[in-house]
């Protein structure tokens, strides 16, 4: 009783080293989250505070590894090894799109893997020589010195960890010392970049962390809502009401006019038919709310016309805050008798974009599971996403509301990304620039012949047709905005118009029923729908109408730092983050009027039911047969689904959406009722599609 009771009281002494040690990582951490040594001495002697409480939270967190695994030296290598990777990842989203890594991050597995061809960039004889420093002084405290013990009672470890909790508490918390707000110390949710650089990394982490738990607005309920709404004066509906154009909506990946970089030639125009459509109908730009990634969220804007600048920058809209019905474009439309098809190069689990259509109100979701597999590289064709969505508009028989966004042009931009490379660019630049403009002139090429051929084909047919097409945002072309910086199409990040020319997209909206109209547009994205469902003479929604008015009072929300500089008073925008929060957060009050609900319960992907109706066999005795083909016959049959055999897999080829071949051999030749079905599966080997099973007799005649 005695010595655990002695042993006890040594326990505070003998965690000392810790905090000392514990300074390394926090160290490390912030250089490779920074990029830069001189960035990160600077910003310690100047935020003193809050480089305390980096070491206080890092500490805190060593204390709960060693309560939790009960040996100090692997808790240590195990929490630096995890701080060092979330630094070094956050270095390298901050060189790429600018922003550094945040919590909510986790969520975007799928765009993580483009930046893995990125992490040579970081890994410079600077950044290893930290490693090799970080691993050679860390191994010399931990096993060259008798400071630290090894391994950890367990009921050392259970106090251990109360006191670890209870210092995160603290932070969290900021009490029982209100330290935090003594410093003036907050998250700059809206600023990650300021965010990170003022609170250092792991701080501001840990304040981006309770933020996400933070979503109470004061001042909000059903009344609040009730006086916006009815404050909003109704659109006059306008035009024949039996005309329904279809609307065609493009967001055309990293789409962007390279065009207006001074001083860079090209050897011929990129995108010739884009700038005849800017001089002969309705052009602009939008203020995208992302540069280099982060398409969901500006999809996000466009489909709702909700604004990420009511959120936390950084975060992603559809992994963190939609859990339920959102009207949007797609289900406005609906409601008017209109098909909502939504059409994606990429996977239907990507971003969650199968469930976030359908609580968008789509009917129809065309992942590229159902696409034709015809690639330009790495990623689907454009030109493929055009077929699908003349298709899709083909199998209607009423208006259409399609929303379709492309990947032929997504980043990277390397040389020898295209099987073929038909521009030069000449100016005074760099190698590395000069097979960056080359390769994104060859990509937004194709973009700008997609966009052709959709006009052409509806041009040609007749139907009144809406097209808009733009740019989510522009591409990341190098690191640190390298290739921008070379040209000296901006100075660095200090431009004076960095925002504006970093974050504006270039837009068209061409139709082919009021040729006269031309509107040259300077909008956020979220501003985009109320636009067409004006221009397509359709009844919106309260939200639209609200968005119709503010609009012309603030027809772009830059970030909130921009505010002042751009003469947008904060208060103008309160009504508009209140409708939000009560879509987003909120008990959805505006809703409850809505007749007709915004999920389709009759929501599906691909263009249709896959439905067999007809199998062509021998059927004839098989003994001593090699294989049996099965001519399978039906309707809507997706280019990469597959013929089951009583549930097994057998090998198939695609001919067109009515007829597929399939093999039958091996052990699965044997007479008796073949039950066949055709499945498709997408690449977590989840079926995503299934057909009616039709029987088949094969032999025993």
């Amino acid at each position: 009783m005695k010595l655990q009771l002695a042993r006890i009281l040594r326990l505070p002494r003998q965690l000392v080293p810790f905090v000392f040690i514990a300074l390394i990582p926090v160290v490390i951490m912030e250089i490779l989250s920074r990029g830069q040594y001189i960035e990160m001495i600077t910003w310690s002697y100047k935020h003193v505070v809050e480089l305390l409480f980096n070491e206080w939270i890092v500490f805190s967190l060593l204390l709960l590894f060693i309560a939790i695994i009960g040996r100090t030296k692997l808790a240590y290598w195990i929490l630096s090894g995890i701080l060092l990777i979330m630094g070094l990842v956050s270095g390298i989203k901050l060189k790429i799109l600018g922003v550094p890594l945040t919590p909510w991050d986790i969520v975007l597995a799928g765009e993580a893997s483009d930046m893995v061809q990125y992490i040579k960039n970081i890994f410079t004889f600077k950044i290893l020589f930290l490693i090799v420093l970080f691993l050679a002084s860390s191994y010399y405290l931990l096993y060259r010195t008798p400071l630290f013990m090894k391994k950890i009672a367990l009921k050392e470890r259970g106090i251990i960890a109360v006191i670890a909790l209870g210092m995160l508490t603290a932070v969290y918390t900021d009490l029982p010392l209100p330290i935090q707000k003594w410093c003036g110390i907050q998250a700059s949710v809206w600023n990650q970049v300021e965010n990170t650089q003022t609170n250092g990394y792991a701080l501001a982490t840990f304040l981006n962390t309770k933020s996400m738990f933070n979503d109470k607005r004061e001042g909000y309920d059903d009344k609040a809502v009730e006086a916006i709404v009815s404050q909003s004066p109704k659109p006059v509906k306008a035009g024949d009401p039996n005309v329904k154009p279809n609307v065609i909506v493009v967001l055309s990946e990293a789409f962007w006019d390279p065009t207006v970089i001074k001083g860079v030639e090209f050897s011929r125009d990129p995108i010739p038919f884009f700038h005849k459509l800017q001089q002969t109908g309705t052009s602009g730009s939008m203020l995208s709310p992302q540069y280099g990634g982060g398409t969901a969220n500006v999809e996000f804007e466009v489909l709702t016309g909700n604004s990420m600048r009511f959120l936390p920058q950084g975060s992603i809209a559809y992994n963190q805050f939609i859990s339920h019905e959102v009207d949007s474009l797609a289900s406005i439309y609906a409601r008017q008798g209109y098909t909502s098809t939504a059409i994606s190069p990429f996977y239907n689990w990507y971003f969650n974009s199968n469930r976030i259509y359908k609580d968008f109100g789509f009917s129809k979701y065309i992942p590229i599971e159902y696409f034709k597999p015809n690639y330009s590289g790495p990623y689907i064709a454009d030109s493929e996403v055009a077929a699908n969505i003349i298709h899709a508009t083909e199998l209607s028989d009423g208006p259409d509301f399609v929303f379709a966004n492309t990947m032929e042009n997504h980043f990277h931009f390397y040389p020898g990304k295209f099987p073929k490379n038909t521009f030069d660019v000449k100016g005074d630049m760099s190698p590395s620039s000069q097979g960056m403009l080359e390769t994104l002139a060859q990509g937004i090429n194709a973009s700008d012949n997609m966009l052709k051929e959709l006009v052409e084909y509806y041009q040609k047919k007749g139907e009144p047709t809406i097209i808009a097409f733009w740019g989510d945002h522009l591409p990341a072309l190098g690191d640190d905005y390298a290739t921008y910086i070379d040209t000296k199409y901006i100075s660095g990040k200090d431009d004076p118009d960095f925002l504006k020319k970093m974050y504006s997209v270039p837009l068209v909206v061409w139709n082919n029923f009021d040729t006269e109209h031309k509107d040259k547009l300077n909008i956020s994205p979220s501003f985009l729908g109320p636009y067409l469902i004006g221009l397509s003479k359709q009844q919106g929604s309260y939200y639209t109408d609200y968005l119709t008015q503010l609009v012309k009072k603030v027809p772009v929300i830059p970030p909130k730092d921009y505010f002042q500089a751009m003469n947008i008073n904060e208060q103008d925008l309160k009504d508009y983050e209140t409708l939000q929060y009560d879509i987003i957060f909120g008990d959805r009050y505006a809703y409850k009027d809505y007749t007709v609900p915004i999920i389709n319960s009759k929501y599906m992907l691909g263009f249709g039911p896959i439905l067999l109706n007809k199998i062509e066999a021998d059927t004839e005795d098989i003994s001593g047969r090699s294989e049996v083909t099965l001519i399978v016959h039906g309707n809507n049959l997706p280019p990469l689904g597959y013929v089951t055999l009583n549930g097994k897999p057998i090998p198939t080829t695609w001919q067109d959406e009515h007829m597929v071949i399939a093999r039958v051999e091996g052990n699965l030749l044997k007479d008796g009722i073949w039950d066949i079905q055709v499945n498709v599966k997408d690449s977590k080997e989840t079926i995503v599609g299934k057909s009616n099973t039709l029987p088949i007799e094969i032999g025993g005649r």
